[in-house]
């Protein structure tokens, strides 16, 4: 396979503005380091591959990092000039950070905590969400539940919205623990609720209108007119686990430390334009005319991206069928920083610190214990909310949002110090944010999994965790594990 010192240098270069080191492999103490690594002298496999991974995102890595660690020959190729995917930091005034990617993790994501264990990476402890409500234009706060102003039905009332939530799923068998396990779910539970969206199944366990919009409005625009297979480990993530943490300095300093051990095996800036598989190995054209050959080829590139490129032969029709009908949601971040965390006096905080049927949807508190002083949040905009935010002028929208914010819920954001947007249908690479199972398609749960031939899958977007970095995480290894079924995840090798 080729590489070449252009893209060395270039990501030697992206390592040291990163402050990750000071050149490749430069930290020879580091749990995970080039030099431990050496050291380590693990077990390789009886009969090393070469295996191409296309993208340098948590899923990729993980791939990556698992087969280099059994002594395959592995080369990652990623799109962008930098590492690290949707896991994307946006740095703020007075050291803090915000995250234009994924935003937090929960202690119920036992790979992400492995992961970040074995990097040592420092984290930052958040609020989890207490929010004021904005809906059917009455307000209310979820710490005083009593009077709520919605027509709540006497058993809905006096309880928190994810007890309620967590009451209305177990009458119909669905324990929000249960629905992480990778292998949920299983055939019977498929055949149920494949064809219901969230507010079908809660019209069926007796919850009132009131009580669907509030949950609505607490998870995202139109959430309760998905398919409820796509939500439930969203859920399991936001009402069943309240303990929540980012990374200090950004959640991209994870892959990034992840890369660091894989060295110059990570080339930036060379993205995957066609794949050709024969009876004895696959290649990969890249933008700039190379090709690059294996035995094996681990994509995580978005089937946003992946279905416009050349694969010869062309996939199964299940297969296209899945690329071509997965779908995908736009979502746009309006981060602002404020001078004090004003809404903590208010008894609102966290994810989110406010929760609406308004343009403005939710509003996401980061701050918890970040040093630095100013109050940390951003808007979360998703599905008609993105794309209308989207087309109004770029140099205003986003103040515009934190002033229609102010006019309906006052006395909760005093003086904005930053403001700025990161939006993903604007990313080449992706051009949405994450996937999302179309009602009805629950077929497609077990056809993510199987390869095609020398091509395997892998992606947060192959599992039902999408856009949560423990699916991520998951599929990559089970992508490396149909490669070499001893892979294992990196916290578990024993590094001397």
């Amino acid at each position: 396979m080729e590489r070449t010192r252009a893209n060395q240098l270039n990501r030697r270069r992206f390592l040291a503005q990163a402050g990750l080191v000071g050149g490749v492999g430069a930290v020879a103490t580091q749990p995970g380091s080039s030099q431990a690594l050496a050291a380590s002298n693990l077990a390789s496999s009886s009969k090393p591959s070469r295996v191409l991974v296309l993208g340098a995102g948590m899923s990729g890595l993980t791939a990556a990092l698992a087969l280099h660690r059994r002594g395959h020959d592995v080369q990652v190729l990623e799109y962008q000039n930098r590492i690290g995917g949707r896991l994307i930091s946006v740095p703020l005034k007075n050291g803090q950070t915000t995250e234009g990617g994924g935003g937090h993790f929960r202690t119920n994501m036992p790979l992400v905590c492995g992961y970040i264990s074995r990097f040592r990476l420092p984290l930052i402890a958040m609020n989890d969400g207490c929010p004021r409500f904005h809906v059917a234009g009455q307000i209310g706060d979820a710490n005083l539940m009593q009077p709520w102003p919605w027509e709540l039905q006497p058993g809905e009332r006096n309880v928190s919205l994810p007890s309620l939530l967590a009451n209305a799923l177990v009458k119909v068998g669905i324990n929000l623990n249960t629905v992480l396990e990778p292998h949920w779910p299983n055939p019977q539970v498929l055949k149920q609720l494949d064809p219901l969206t969230l507010k079908s199944l809660l019209q069926s366990t007796g919850a009132s209108e009131a009580l669907i919009r509030l949950i609505d409005a607490y998870a995202a625009e139109a959430t309760v007119d998905t398919a409820v297979l796509a939500l439930l480990p969203d859920f399991a993530y936001h009402f069943a686990d309240r303990n929540l943490f980012r990374i200090a300095g950004g959640n991209e300093r994870l892959p990034q430390a992840m890369a660091q051990v894989l060295g110059n095996r990570v080339h930036l800036g060379v993205p995957a334009v066609s794949i050709r598989q024969t009876a004895n190995e696959i290649s990969v054209v890249t933008k700039d005319g190379r090709t690059w050959t294996a035995d094996s080829v681990i994509s995580t590139i978005p089937f946003t991206i992946l279905r416009e490129m050349e694969i010869t032969p062309r996939l199964l029709p299940r297969k296209q069928a899945l690329v071509d009908q997965l779908e995908w949601s736009p979502v746009v971040k309006v981060y602002v920083q404020t001078r004090t965390p004003l809404w903590l006096k208010n008894g609102v905080h966290g994810w989110p610190m406010a929760a609406s049927d308004r343009p403005w949807e939710r509003v996401i508190d980061i701050t918890g214990n970040e040093p630095g002083g100013y109050g940390n949040i951003f808007f979360y905009l998703t599905g008609k909310n993105a794309e209308n935010f989207l087309k109004r002028p770029k140099e205003t929208r986003a103040m515009e949002v934190v002033n229609q914010f102010r006019a309906d819920l006052p006395g909760l954001i005093d003086e904005v110090v930053t403001v700025g947007e990161f939006s993903w249908p604007d990313q080449p690479w992706i051009k949405a944010a994450f996937a999302n199972l179309p009602l009805g398609a629950g077929w497609m749960i077990q056809e993510w999994q199987i390869p095609e031939g020398r091509l395997h899958f892998a992606g947060d977007f192959t599992t039902l965790k999408s856009g949560w970095v423990e699916g991520a995480i998951e599929s990559g290894l089970r992508a490396a594990r149909q490669i070499d079924p001893q892979a294992r995840p990196e916290f578990e090798i024993e590094l001397s």
